[in-house]
């Protein structure tokens, strides 16, 4: 297990104080997010770029976008949300992916809409972006092509990189053109940086996984399966491999805002100027707001069944 994940997770057998739930565990879900004043806007905008492109919309994308950018530009807010349309299609089809990479190295797209969809995208974003950012995304895209058919059940220690690359890695990168910005490279290859990149891409993942049942909450499932202890019957180790995962998710969330908490050191420590510095910040800050929303979409949809 490496040194940015999860240290002080409950046990998955079950013993010892009972998880509650996850607006219980979290103090920050008792407060709204805030949502930005255009969603509505966004929400048409991205709809209508969707039905364009020959992609069935997400109405969860530009929910999610209109609270992670709440206080950004409505063209950042709607570009996110349709990058996370795209992203909600490729976990569905990852065959797609490799064509997706090929037009990211220059190749010309195909007739399918995955790939036409990226290439407007693509177009929009990667032109003010270095070589090294742009290797960097499609590794993620690579990442998830792997990760998403992977079979058999990793170990709760191997899951959560696996789980960052199915769920899309690559949408924390995002973050910086959406903000027209590029974290330097020295400070993105950092410790301090990964411990954030990596907390907050978890948390959103997780959130995920919760509300579907999938991913770490099988994990969980599987390891409570091979538990030897009586008073977990198989109709309970759904629900308990769910607050297993909402243990762990509630601790990621700590360690995320810890992270987040040393972005000013790191500034200072890698010398960047005041204008430098805060636009660090601001892409800092919306990994604090991405996972964020993905906290309340899981509670407001009511696909956790404690929450409230």
């Amino acid at each position: 297990m490496t040194s940015t994940e999860v240290h002080r997770s409950p046990r998955p057998d079950g013993r010892g104080a009972a998880p509650a739930g996850l607006a219980e565990r979290l103090a920050a879900l008792t407060m709204p997010c805030p949502v930005h004043p255009s969603s509505h806007l966004v929400e048409a905008a991205t709809a209508d770029w969707a039905y364009a492109t020959g992609l069935e919309p997400d109405p969860s994308a530009p929910w999610l976008a209109g609270r992670a950018f709440a206080r950004c530009e409505t063209r950042v807010v709607t570009l996110f949300a349709r990058w996370l349309t795209l992203a909600a299609r490729l976990r569905e089809d990852p065959g797609a992916i490799g064509g997706i990479i090929a037009v990211a190295g220059g190749s010309e797209p195909g007739p399918a809409p995955l790939e036409r969809a990226f290439t407007g995208l693509w177009r929009s974003c990667a032109p003010g972006m270095s070589r090294a950012w742009r290797e960097r995304f499609t590794a993620g895209l690579a990442a998830q092509r792997e990760a998403l058919p992977a079979t058999g059940t990793p170990t709760a220690e191997e899951y959560p990189a696996r789980g960052r690359d199915a769920f899309g890695r690559y949408l924390l990168d995002l973050v910086e053109p959406c903000r027209e910005t590029e974290v330097p490279e020295a400070v993105g290859r950092s410790r301090q940086w990964r411990a954030l990149t990596e907390a907050s891409g978890d948390v959103a993942a997780w959130c995920v996984d919760v509300a579907g049942g999938r991913g770490y909450v099988r994990v969980a499932a599987e390891l409570l399966e091979r538990s030897s202890d009586p008073v977990l019957r198989p109709r309970s180790r759904r629900g308990a491999a769910e607050e297993w995962v909402i243990d762990r998710l509630a601790v990621r969330v700590e360690e995320l805002w810890a992270a987040a908490r040393a972005v000013p050191a790191l500034t200072e420590r890698h010398g960047l100027g005041f204008t430098a510095s805060a636009e660090v910040t601001g892409v800092a800050c919306a990994f604090l707001t991405v996972p964020r929303a993905y906290l309340e979409w899981l509670t407001r949809e009511h696909r956790y069944r404690h929450s409230g």
